[in-house]
C-alpha cells in the first residue's frame, strides 16, 4: 500500500474549475469521494473569500477556506476571520509608493461577510484598461474611498495588488521588492476571467502553504500527509511543500519544475485523475 494522504489542498480557477469557471461533474465526483474516506479536503484560492464560498458550499465542504492567495483564511459556516497577514502600515506606504510612481491604481481586499463590499478602490473608472476590466466585472462589491490610501491606519491592509499587462506588472514587482526586500511575497498572475495580469502583493509569511499548515497542525496531519494540487505561481509555496505536489497539465513551467506529479489539465479532470489513481488506490 502506498503514501496515505489525510489532507487534500485544492487550488479553485484553473485546477477544480475549467476555463469556463464551471466545476465538472467527474471532478465533483471524486472531491465527494476523497471526502467519504475520510481526507479532509480544503480549498486554497486566490479568489476573494465571497466568490470562493459558493464553491465550498457546491463541493459541501465544511472546512476552513483559505482565500485572497493564503492571507486570510475564514470559518465557512460563521465567517469568522481566522486567521489574517495584515500588512504593516509602514510596509504599505512604501508599497502604495511604489505603485504611485508608476501611475498603477490600487486595489486593497477587505474582510467582510460575504454580502459586504470586499475589495478598496479610490475611483472608477480610472481610465486604465485592464483595471477598468477588473472593476466591471466586480463592481457590485467594490467600497470608493477617494483618500483611503492616505487613511491606511484606520482599517487592515491584508491584500494588495495592481491590474496591467504582464510587462508591466512583472517590473512593477521588481520596484516594490526593492522597496521592501524581505517583508512582502508577491504574484504575478493572470486570471481567465480578466483581461488583465496581476500584481499580488502580501505580507511575506503568508501563502496557501502557511495558512494550510496552521489547519494541518490543528489537526495534527503532517507534511508528508498532504497532497496540494495547484496551477499558478500562488500554488507553487504549497505545491513545493506537500508530501504530493501536484501540478496541472496546463500550469507555468515554474510550477511544473516543482511539482512530484503533473496531471491532466482543467478541461481533462486533472483533479479527479489525482484523485482516483494517487490517493484512493492508498485507502
Amino acid at each position: 500500500m502506498g503514501q496515505r494522504y489525510r489532507l487534500l489542498a485544492l487550488d479553485v480557477d484553473g485546477t477544480l474549475l475549467d476555463a469556463d469557471g464551471q466545476l465538472r461533474p467527474r471532478t465533483t465526483q471524486a472531491v465527494a469521494l476523497a471526502q467519504q474516506h475520510g481526507i479532509r479536503t480544503v480549498l486554497c484560492t486566490g479568489r476573494r473569500y465571497r466568490r470562493a464560498l459558493p464553491i465550498a458550499l457546491e463541493l459541501g465542504l465544511t472546512s476552513p477556506l483559505i482565500c485572497n492567495s493564503g492571507a486570510l483564511m475564514k470559518d465557512t459556516t460563521s465567517h469568522k476571520t481566522l486567521w489574517r497577514a495584515d500588512l504593516s502600515t509602514e510596509v504599505l506606504k512604501k508599497v502604495l509608493d511604489v505603485f504611485d510612481r508608476f501611475g498603477e491604481p490600487s486595489i486593497s481586499f477587505s474582510d467582510n461577510r460575504p454580502e459586504e463590499s470586499d475589495f478598496l478602490v479610490t475611483e472608477n473608472p480610472t481610465g486604465r484598461i485592464l483595471f477598468d476590466d477588473y472593476l466591471a466585472q466586480n463592481w457590485g462589491h467594490a467600497e470608493i474611498s477617494r483618500d483611503w490610501t492616505n487613511r491606511i491606519h484606520e482599517r487592515p491592509h491584508f491584500h494588495v495588488c495592481a491590474i496591467g499587462d504582464r510587462a508591466e506588472m512583472i517590473t512593477l514587482e521588481t520596484f516594490v521588492h526593492e522597496a521592501v526586500a524581505g517583508e512582502v511575497q508577491t504574484f504575478v498572475q493572470k486570471s481567465p476571467r480578466y483581461l488583465g495580469t496581476m500584481c499580488e502583493i502580501l505580507r511575506a509569511d503568508a501563502s496557501k502553504w502557511s495558512a494550510l499548515m496552521q489547519l494541518a497542525q490543528r489537526w495534527n496531519i503532517s507534511a508528508d500527509e498532504i497532497c496540494a494540487i495547484g496551477d499558478d505561481m500562488n500554488d507553487l509555496p504549497m505545491i513545493a511543500g506537500a508530501g504530493l505536489g501536484v501540478a496541472m497539465g496546463h500550469s507555468p513551467d515554474a510550477v511544473l519544475a516543482v511539482a512530484d506529479w503533473i496531471t491532466g489539465d482543467h478541461h481533462e479532470d486533472g483533479v479527479a485523475m489525482v484523485i482516483e489513481h494517487k490517493l484512493l488506490s492508498a485507502h
